[in-house]
C-alpha cells in the first residue's frame, strides 16, 4: 500500500468515544493497525510531553488519544509501553510528576499499558537515544499539532527529538544553536528510526508563540495518521498557510531527497485539505521570514538574526520555579536577587527557557519590524 497517504479525521473534542472512533477510522483509512503491528509484538508509544502541563492547556498530547491509540492495539497485543523524555528534567521523580500531570499515568494505569522511562541511552550516529525505541518492535509517534518558536512547526518530525535522553538535549541545542542546525539533528533522527506509524492529536492545535504557555490554542478538530511523518509535517505545513520549505525540518528532509515528490504527490484520505485549511494562522515569529519576498542566502541569514525576537523574564509572571535556568544549554539564566537573570552574551536564541516556562514568564522582545510584520 502507498506510504504517501496521509488520512484527516474531523473530531469536535475529547470525549473518549469520540477521539475512540476517530483514531480508528484514520488508522482504517490506510490500512487497518493490522497493517503496522503484527500480534504480541512490543509497541512504543511516543507521546508529545513537552512539561508538566494539564491536558487542558494544550502543550502535550491528550491522554484520551494516548487512550484510542491504546485500545486500538489491545485487540493485537498486550506489550504496549508509552514514554518521552520531558525537557525540563532528567530525574525519574521529575518525569513521575510530568506522567501525573499530563494525564499519561492514569491513563495507562486504567488501559494496562506500561510507562517507561528514557533514561538508558544507546549512541547512534553520535546521538544518545533512548534505548526503548530499539527494545520494540514498533514504534508509534503520538504528536502534538503546535507551532514553535524556534524550528515553526512541531508535529512528526520533532517530537522525535524527544527520544534523545534526559539533558543530552541541552548539549544538542549547544551545538546547534540554529534552527537550519537543530533541524539537521531531528532528521537524522527521523532516518535513524522512523516512526511506524504516526497519529496527531490536532484537535486543539497550538499557534502563535507554541509550544509552551506562550502559545494560543485554536480548535483544529483534526486527527491525522499516515506511515510517513515527513508527509504528515508536510500537509499541516500547508494547513497553517505556509510553504513547505518555510518550515526547516520539511526543508532540510527535502534537501536529502527524503520528500519522494513532496505534497503533490501525498494522497489524503478521508476528509479534504481545504475542510481544514486556515488563512489566518498565527505564526511563532521565527514565521515571520515566510511573509519576506525571496532572497539569496547571506541576506536571509542577515534579516533572520534581525527578526530574532530575545527573551527576557517578566518579572509579574515569574514563580522563580527554576525551570528556565535548569533547561537553559548555556547557563546564561540564573536567579539573583530573588529575580530571573538573564546574560545576554551567552544566549543563543534557542528559546528553550520560554518553551518550558509553565507560567508564560518569558517573553520575547520584538523589534519594528517584526511588529509592523505582525500586524
Amino acid at each position: 500500500m502507498n506510504n504517501q497517504q496521509v488520512s484527516l479525521v474531523k473530531c469536535k473534542g475529547y470525549d473518549t468515544a469520540q477521539v475512540e472512533n476517530a483514531v480508528k477510522q484514520s488508522v482504517d483509512l490506510l490500512g487497518g493497525i493490522e497493517r503496522f503491528v503484527k500480534p504480541g509484538e512490543k509497541v512504543l508509544l511516543k507521546p508529545n510531553l513537552l512539561t508538566d502541563a494539564e491536558p487542558d492547556k494544550g502543550i502535550t498530547t491528550h491522554p484520551e488519544v494516548v487512550r484510542a491509540v491504546i485500545r486500538l492495539l489491545k485487540p493485537i497485543t498486550k506489550n504496549i509501553f508509552c514514554g518521552d523524555a520531558p525537557s525540563v528534567w532528567g530525574e525519574k521523580r521529575d518525569v513521575d510528576r510530568v506522567y501525573e500531570i499530563t494525564g499519561m499515568k492514569k491513563v495507562c494505569q486504567e488501559e494496562g499499558a506500561e510507562l517507561v522511562y528514557f533514561t538508558h541511552p544507546v549512541l547512534k550516529n553520535g546521538y544518545p537515544i533512548a534505548d526503548w525505541v530499539f527494545k520494540c518492535d514498533r514504534f508509534i509517534n503520538i504528536p502534538k499539532f503546535k507551532t514553535h518558536g524556534f524550528t515553526v512547526l512541531t508535529a512528526a518530525l520533532k517530537n522525535l527529538f524527544g527520544l534523545i535522553v534526559g539533558m543530552h538535549k541541552m548539549k544538542v541545542h549547544f551545538d546547534n544553536p540554529k534552527p537550519s542546525e537543530l533541524s539537521r539533528v531531528i532528521v537524522d533522527i527521523y532516518q535513524m528510526r522512523k516512526p511506524d506509524l504516526n497519529i496527531l492529536d490536532g484537535i486543539v492545535a497550538m499557534e502563535g508563540q507554541g509550544p509552551g504557555s506562550a502559545g494560543t490554542l485554536r480548535k483544529f478538530n483534526l486527527i491525522a495518521s499516515c506511515q510517513d511523518g515527513l508527509n504528515m509535517d508536510l500537509v499541516l505545513t500547508h494547513l497553517m498557510n505556509l510553504e513547505v520549505l518555510d518550515v526547516p525540518t520539511n526543508k532540510e528532509a527535502i534537501n536529502r531527497g527524503l520528500a519522494a515528490g513532496g505534497l503533490g504527490l501525498i494522497e489524503i484520505l478521508g476528509y479534504k485539505m481545504r475542510d481544514f485549511a486556515v488563512s489566518d494562522f498565527k505564526l511563532p515569529r521565527s514565521g515571520m521570514l515566510s511573509k519576506l519576498p525571496k532572497m539569496p542566502k547571506f541576506a536571509a541569514d542577515a534579516i533572520a538574526s534581525f527578526l530574532s525576537g530575545k527573551p527576557y523574564p517578566v518579572a509579574s509572571k515569574c514563580r522563580l520555579c527554576g525551570a528556565c535556568s535548569k533547561i537553559c544549554p548555556t547557563g546564561a539564566i540564573r536567579e539573583v536577587n530573588n529575580r530571573i537573570a538573564l546574560d545576554r552574551k551567552t544566549c543563543i536564541l534557542c528559546l528553550c527557557c520560554q518553551e518550558v516556562c509553565p507560567y508564560n514568564a518569558i517573553d520575547i522582545k520584538k523589534n519594528l519590524l517584526v511588529k509592523l510584520l505582525m500586524r
